[in-house]
């Protein structure tokens, strides 16, 4: 983590993320007026991207910007105690990116597919097809829904898609990496969110998620490999601007872990607010106005702790 502390020496690095907050709160913006999900709280945000990309390509400015920008776009229809967890959620969607490439691979984000599209398209289908039929025959998400096989189709086309494009135009260890970005946001601002009494993690925390997903995973694969090499052209990668002796050393444990942690989160936090299991003491005393909501902040707070201890060693 010692570059989000030197990056503020280089005049270019405090420029990307004064860039990065300015473009990400702009894109941010109309679609929280246009087309909100939950109103206050969250929309629909394929801006959610920017912070991917930019984390890939600028490192450490981008966690900052991430985290500034979407602060700013709070201001405009959804500034509460809840921005608060979004400062640091969307830290973690800039952050950990970049630092998981680095642990991960030697090479550059766009330089690692090499599957034809068959075989993509192959994989894509598969990986959509199980997800649907996971969905359309559980009888909690059933009960949930009006009609659970209309949605386990777009699901599963939203899927393939998102899958499609990653694999054929990137790699699979970009679609973990956003993966794992993804859901630390979503874990973090759901369970945060929730603990205040404000919405309900399964709402607010998976749409984060979903939404994350799609925006990086679609847009992801068509803007990075035209980006980066320009930005590279223009020696503004991080690792170019920055001296190596400013770059703290990554751990590939700190990666696993931070996967293993943010993973498990998002199974706990559903399973406690739909009633998976007994909560028991953790349930008990804390408030009635979101159902569960000490027992989630407790239940939660190991894997939130597991993800500071691997964000801090990332």
């Amino acid at each position: 983590m010692k570059e989000l502390i030197t990056m503020w020496k280089s005049t270019r690095m405090i420029v990307l993320t004064a860039v990065i907050a300015a473009i990400y709160a702009a894109v941010l913006i109309p679609f929280k007026i246009a087309i909100p999900l939950i109103p206050g709280f969250t929309e629909v945000r394929p801006g959610n991207v920017i912070p991917l990309i930019c984390s890939l390509m600028f490192g450490p400015a981008a966690a900052w910007g991430a985290a500034i920008g979407n602060t700013i776009g709070d201001f405009f229809g959804t500034l509460g105690l809840g921005t608060i967890f979004g400062f640091f959620g969307n830290f973690l969607l800039g952050y950990i990116p970049y630092r998981m490439w680095r642990a991960f691979s030697k090479e550059e984000p766009i330089t690692e597919s090499r599957r034809s599209t068959a075989k993509a398209a192959i994989i894509a289908l598969v990986a959509g097809a199980v997800i649907a039929l996971i969905l359309a025959t559980n009888s909690r998400y059933a009960a949930a829904v009006d009609r659970p096989t209309v949605y386990a189709i777009i699901i599963l086309a939203l899927i393939f898609v998102s899958v499609f494009l990653v694999l054929k135009f990137l790699s699979v260890r970009y679609f973990l990496i956003i993966f794992t970005a993804s859901v630390a946001c979503g874990v973090v601002i759901g369970w945060g969110v929730h603990l205040l009494g404000l919405v309900p993690f399964p709402a607010l925390g998976n749409i984060i998620v979903i939404n994350n997903l799609l925006a990086c995973a679609v847009l992801g694969p068509l803007l990075l490999p035209v980006l980066y090499p320009v930005v590279k052209r223009m020696g503004l990668i991080y690792t170019d601007v920055m001296d190596e002796t400013e770059l703290s050393r990554t751990r590939v444990w700190a990666s696993v872990l931070m996967i293993i942690a943010v993973t498990a989160a998002l199974i706990a936090g559903n399973s406690i607010t739909i009633g998976g299991y007994d909560l028991g003491i953790l349930g008990s005393g804390f408030g009635q106005e979101v159902v569960g909501r000490g027992g989630l902040g407790l239940g939660l707070l190991p894997f939130i702790l597991l993800m500071i201890i691997a964000a801090a060693f990332m």
